[in-house]
């Protein structure tokens, strides 16, 4: 599957489940996909959904959709294989 269309697909999914999601932002920011604004709104929830939810909005474009996704394979690998096992 399009890694893009992985990380479209799976919204929900991901949004449940990931529990840890500062990492994830970290490693978006140092890649510069997102910026200082964007990581604090997604850091500043104080629940991992709702952090998700807005690390989603932050991602606008293919390009950070995809290092996103390669981010999600490095971090959460088990939960990135088992959703690709229900296509």
């Amino acid at each position: 599957m399009d890694p893009v269309e992985f990380v479209d697909r799976f919204r929900a999914d991901l949004i449940q489940r990931i529990s840890t999601v500062n990492p994830l932002a970290d490693d978006l920011l140092q890649q510069d996909m997102i910026n200082s604004e964007e990581y604090s709104n997604i850091c500043s929830p104080p629940t991992s959904q709702a952090q998700m939810r807005e690390l989603y909005k932050a991602l606008k474009t293919d390009t950070v959709k995809f290092a996103f996704y390669g981010i999600l394979r490095e971090k959460e690998s088990f939960l990135v294989q088992d959703l690709e096992a229900t296509v």
